[in-house]
């Protein structure tokens, strides 16, 4: 480029060319240029230095201005106008577009709308020009991705502009808002206040949730009670204010909500234990607001519980003082379970006297590993959907409490009871009425079965 200024500008070398009649190819009458390395079509009001870096070479090429097509793309209010070869595949070409992400969606302007599909994305430019070197105007999407919490339907709502709150997205489902009433965050699980604006939020991913599928927390630290919260609904009778999150969040999730330090902070329940980071809020009793105090330092000793009926293990730390009693409580709170069917277990000793404590085994431990051993021999498997729940039962526990008892732990509202049937998985697949009891069904199975199978249906699906 020695034959030119570094404030030469392209279009007068294009003229220059022009003058190169008996060098060049007559039939072409207007030229373009392009960067080869990064197939890119520069700008003819561009000046030589403003494109090339004068301490590297490059290659440009020139080329055919037939070859090339201007395509426009607006995303909200933003507009960007850039030349491409007309054979470019359309996924080369977002590469280029300062505002375009992996979760927008593309769509066509002025002619039929079509949102392009993955596989329209890999087609040259040319496929969409429907009048020869007239421009291709694209509308960039956002394309919002919302997952159902009950049945992990995936909704997709393209969305030409972000300034709308939550609860006119939630509009948008086509589910019902009396059903599905929040939306929560896909990264903590938290429930975002139907007034936010979805152009506040730097996410596009988003669970779709029934109320009895959330749960409120309270966060207090302990030196002053202050309470941690969100913008969030208020509690009249004491005019605080709580987080809702989704039954599926974890304590990592509430720790990563709250921006807790999670090296020297922790989180208290019941003012006696704290649960492991990885415990889900739907093991705690969902019926009233899950209450957490703010502590900075853990308590002294992990406790592991096994087990191994239902091949499931959880963790939480508590203090020397705490007795069997109150351990075996915890446990079967966390695991969904009732105490009086379970007792603990440790090195092949039965755990019998309830007012013995941890201090009391060992005062200098810091680490202990119980079993929850069943005080039944006869056990309820069911199965419903992908999940399988195995229950301790005797030969007088109703079908009715078996039914409730897993309602409770898939979620479900007693109230839409009538929705549902259980099968007996034996040869006939017998239908059980919740009358029966357990002693009543066991005869459809052999007779020294310990274990009576059972299947959950929805009769609606």
């Amino acid at each position: 480029m020695n034959l030119f200024y570094p404030t030469t500008k392209w279009q007068q070398i294009n003229l220059w060319l022009k003058t190169l009649s008996h060098i060049i190819d007559s039939s072409i009458n207007d030229y373009a240029f392009l960067m080869r390395a990064k197939n890119i079509i520069i700008n003819d009001n561009q000046t030589i230095s403003s494109t090339i870096d004068q301490t590297t070479s490059m290659t440009i090429d020139v080329i055919n201005r037939n070859t090339i097509i201007e395509v426009n793309f607006t995303y909200e209010a933003n507009n960007q106008s850039i030349y491409a070869l007309k054979s470019m595949k359309i996924s080369s070409l977002l590469n280029l577009i300062d505002f375009y992400s992996d979760d927008c969606l593309l769509r066509m302007k002025e002619i039929n709308e079509q949102i392009l599909t993955e596989d329209d994305l890999q087609k040259s430019i040319d496929t969409y020009s429907t009048i020869e070197n007239q421009s291709i105007h694209f509308q960039i999407l956002n394309s919002v991705q919302i997952i159902k919490y009950d049945d992990k339907e995936q909704i997709k709502i393209p969305l030409s502009n972000r300034n709308i709150t939550i609860q006119q997205l939630l509009n948008l489902t086509g589910k019902s808002i009396d059903i599905y009433k929040y939306l929560a965050t896909n990264d903590t699980k938290k429930i975002i206040n139907p007034n936010e604006k979805l152009s506040n939020l730097n996410q596009t991913k988003f669970i779709l949730v029934k109320e009895n599928e959330t749960c409120l927390v309270s966060i207090k630290k302990s030196d002053d009670l202050q309470l941690i919260y969100n913008n969030e609904e208020q509690e009249q009778e004491k005019n605080k204010q709580y987080q809702r999150f989704t039954i599926s969040a974890t304590i990592a999730d509430i720790n990563k909500e709250n921006q807790l330090d999670i090296l020297y902070q922790y989180l208290l329940c019941s003012n006696d234990f704290v649960p492991s980071t990885d415990i889900q809020l739907l093991s705690f009793q969902l019926e009233s607001l899950i209450q957490f105090t703010v502590i900075d330092q853990n308590l002294p000793v992990l406790v592991t519980i096994q087990n191994d009926k239902e091949n499931k293990s959880i963790q939480f730390n508590c203090r020397l003082s705490i007795t069997i009693k109150r351990l075996c409580e915890i446990v079967c709170q966390l695991f969904n379970i009732n105490s009086k069917d379970f007792y603990l277990n440790m090195n092949d000793i039965t755990l019998n006297d309830d007012d013995i404590s941890l201090e009391d085994i060992d005062e200098n431990m810091t680490q202990i590993q119980f079993q929850m051993i069943s005080k039944t021999s006869i056990y309820c498997s069911i199965m419903y959907s992908n999940q399988n729940i195995t229950l301790p039962c005797n030969d007088d526990t109703s079908i009715m409490t078996i039914v409730k008892e897993i309602f409770q732990k898939l979620h479900i509202s007693e109230n839409d009871m009538n929705m549902y049937e259980l099968m007996a998985l034996n040869d006939d697949q017998t239908q059980i009425s919740f009358d029966l009891s357990i002693d009543d069904i066991r005869q459809l199975f052999p007779i020294d079965s310990t274990t009576v199978l059972l299947q959950l249906k929805n009769i609606n699906e």
